[in-house]
């Protein structure tokens, strides 16, 4: 009888022991949270496109709304290369000044416009050689204008003139400035910027370049 009970209680010792030896162990860690950050992209800052004021429409052309004029190889409105100044003086909306033999110019409601025979060039039947547009004091930058049919005139930036031509030139005028140019079958249209980043004249020109100007001796 003793016996059985010394392996009894044996056996209650081993189990308290062995119970004990469980929560005494170390605790399973527990899970670690895991959180996701999702980046988000700042939005694109917008690249600004140039943009130009529409350009005339040709059906609606008038020689006395300079509004209506394009500029283009041909000339600039009804200062046509393929004419005459004396064909030019009839069509145009104001009296002509001809600052030297060959040379007409025109004040158009403070559009300063020129037709060039050449100098010293009295044959009325000469052609037209080049024919250029600047303002002059009088003009406001938002009266109606001559543009290109890309819609380039005078105000327009450089920026604005290379992104309607990407095939655009430049060169070093005779004023010593740069003359950003587009050229077709042996004719030119100038646009000068004087430095200013703005343009300041145009020139269509039968030619490869455009004078520092017509009047002057």
């Amino acid at each position: 009888m003793r016996i059985r009970r010394t392996v009894t209680l044996a056996g209650v010792v081993l189990a308290i022991a062995l119970g004990a030896s469980g929560c005494a162990g170390s605790p399973e860690p527990a899970p670690t949270a895991t959180v996701t950050v999702t980046a988000t992209a700042a939005p694109a800052t917008p690249t600004a496109e140039p943009t130009t004021d529409p350009a005339p429409d040709p059906d609606a052309y008038s020689a006395g709304d300079p509004g209506t004029w394009v500029i283009s190889y041909a000339g600039i409105g009804p200062l046509d290369l393929d004419s005459t100044l004396g064909a030019i003086q009839s069509v145009m909306p104001t009296a002509v000044s001809t600052c030297r033999p060959g040379v007409d110019t025109y004040d158009v409601g403070g559009l300063g416009l020129t037709a060039v025979t050449g100098i010293d060039v009295t044959d009325p039947a000469a052609a037209i050689t080049v024919v250029r547009l600047l303002p002059l004091d009088s003009w406001s930058a938002t009266a109606a204008q001559p543009r290109t049919e890309k819609g380039i005139g005078l105000g327009s930036t450089v920026t604005e003139l290379q992104a309607a031509y990407p095939e655009l030139d430049s060169y070093v005028g005779m004023n010593k400035m740069t003359v950003y140019q587009i050229a077709a079958d042996g004719r030119t249209v100038n646009f000068e910027d004087y430095g200013s980043g703005e343009i300041k004249a145009i020139s269509v020109v039968v030619g490869t370049s455009v004078a520092s100007e017509y009047c002057g001796a």
